[in-house]
């Protein structure tokens, strides 16, 4: 007689347990619908090293939907070529994550509110350093000593493009010297910086400019190539790539982007993309980290506001 007793009690206890199960699923789904979101990624062309753009465009999409499934989210991605564009979906909200350069990131935050929060690193840190090379061989002791020379630049359009270009400007400047195309005889440009450092090697040119890791990587490639380049100019402390949000995003998703680009790494599928793009790791964005880029920026600005002023 005890039996249907029994079996009434557990019958009441999995209702129970049933209930409390479908409530917590309920609540759990609910939660997921209120904290999935899509984000739209993009990715200045400039942002990369030597990466033909079938093989860019192919690495951000599955740079894109990794961040989405460590987000709890769905995501697109897209490459720009161009700041223009870039604005233009900013403020149509088109765009949520972007990944530039630190010139792009400085132009466009002035007129659209933007929020760094990591910073592209190699193995020597987050700063890059650029340098002006010839041949060890050569008589050229100075800037001054290269007019109506031949001079090897990286493509605008080439990682950092507008950064080796606005150094080798301001150089030109604080000298009192003309511009880059009047005081070069030629301008050589090539579509990357290692492409850059080879005709001063090879006695076609008479200088470039480069980034410091492209001379050491050629170096250890080819050891005569450090034997007889010299640096006539430097200048360290610029900033990588960085990544920023669109400023009003809801601060809960920026925090779940965040890690989500903190543990890319943590998978083999993670590391192969950062070898594709030549980085070491993502660092948390500092104001100080671009400190240096800013007043370089800044003072380039100047010293041509100046030059101009005295030319009329």
């Amino acid at each position: 007689m005890s039996l249907p007793k029994i079996t009434f009690a557990l019958l009441v206890q999995i209702t129970a347990c049933a209930a409390v199960l479908t409530f917590a699923l309920w609540r759990s789904v609910t939660a997921a619908e209120v904290e999935s979101f899509h984000l739209n990624i993009g990715f200045s062309s400039r942002a990369f090293v030597n990466v033909p753009k079938e093989d860019i465009r192919a690495a951000v999409c599955i740079l894109a939907k990794k961040v989405a499934r460590k987000a709890s989210g769905s995501a697109e991605s897209r490459v720009y070529d161009s700041t223009l564009e870039m604005e233009r979906d900013l403020r149509d909200h088109k765009l949520d994550v972007l990944a530039l350069t630190p010139d792009d990131f400085l132009n466009i935050k002035g007129r659209i509110p933007l929020d760094p929060i990591m910073m592209t690193a190699t193995d020597k840190g987050y700063e890059i350093d650029l340098l002006l090379l010839v041949r060890k061989d050569s008589h050229f002791r100075g800037l001054k000593d290269l007019k109506n020379r031949i001079i090897v630049m990286p493509s605008k359009i080439a990682q950092y493009g507008n950064i080796y270009h606005i150094w080798l400007d301001m150089l030109l400047a604080r000298e009192g010297l003309p511009a880059i195309d009047s005081f070069f005889s030629s301008v050589q440009e090539a579509r990357t910086a290692s492409q850059a450092l080879m005709p001063v090697f090879f006695r076609t040119a008479d200088a470039c400019v480069v980034t410091g890791n492209v001379l050491d990587l050629a170096s250890e490639l080819n050891p005569q190539v450090g034997k007889e380049l010299r640096i006539l100019a430097k200048t360290g402390k610029l900033a990588g790539g960085i990544i920023a949000l669109r400023h009003d995003l809801p601060e809960q998703r920026k925090q779940k982007i965040k890690e989500a680009l903190m543990t890319l790494r943590d998978d083999q599928e993670g590391r192969q993309l950062f070898v594709l793009f030549q980085l070491e790791r993502l660092v948390p964005y500092r104001p100080e980290y671009l400190k240096g880029t800013e007043a370089f920026i800044t003072e380039h600005r100047r010293l041509r506001t100046v030059t101009k002023g005295q030319r009329r």
